[in-house]
């Protein structure tokens, strides 16, 4: 019953880091990967119930890329980027849009084509936002990503939600921290314990439970 947490980069020149956490919360896992190939193999031998990856799944309703000289053109043309991330700009959390030229556009490629490959082998793949996942959990006080203090932020409230981290946190950097979070959404998802935004054509965003 192993949750699958993928903080994805854009190139297999820089590795990406995966973290696995089982029914109880405790950490089974962590590794990294630079090819998808790598990746591929860690999920055969971990054997996940879910896998939660950090980047979109989809792609706005009616484009077929996001490269600017391309002439598709989205189903709404007066909406940038997909319902999962006005949503989330309605929700006060900020987000980077799928659009025509997007400066994430690699990682967005490389997200999707990762999860239909997984997708194909027959395993439950969802996509995460661990930015989302953390005001959520934290609130709205959560430090820039990637400064020292966001690093201790998220060092600091990670160990009281995954049982047995306390030991391991201190040599996290923020890419192992990024991957817990996202798979304690996907754990989340198991216990019932999460809401949805977005399409199923452009792609389903999970995040922790809301507030009502």
């Amino acid at each position: 019953m192993v949750s699958l947490g993928i903080c994805l980069r854009a190139s297999p020149d820089h590795p990406s880091t995966v973290v696995a956490l089982d029914r109880q919360s405790t950490v089974a896992f962590i590794g990294r990967f630079s090819e998808d190939d790598e990746l591929v193999r860690i999920v055969q031998a971990q054997r996940p119930k879910i896998i939660a990856i950090g980047a979109p799944l989809g792609l706005p309703s009616g484009l077929g890329c996001l490269e600017a000289s391309c002439p598709c053109e989205p189903a709404v043309p007066q909406r940038k980027g997909r319902r999962s991330e006005l949503e989330l700009t309605r929700m006060g959390i900020s987000c980077f849009f799928s659009y025509k030229g997007s400066i994430v556009s690699r990682l967005i490629y490389r997200s999707i084509e990762l999860g239909r490959r997984l997708r194909s082998l027959g395993l439950n793949v969802i996509e995460a936002y661990p930015h989302a996942t953390k005001v959520i959990l934290f609130g709205d006080n959560v430090p820039p990503k990637n400064g020292a203090a966001s690093l201790a932020f998220l060092k600091e409230r990670l160990s009281p939600l995954i049982d047995g981290l306390d030991d391991q946190v201190v040599g996290f950097d923020h890419h192992t921290c990024t991957a817990v979070l996202n798979a304690y959404t996907a754990l989340l998802h198991q216990r019932d314990a999460t809401d949805v935004v977005g399409t199923p054509e452009e792609g389903m965003l999970v995040l922790p439970k809301l507030p009502r």
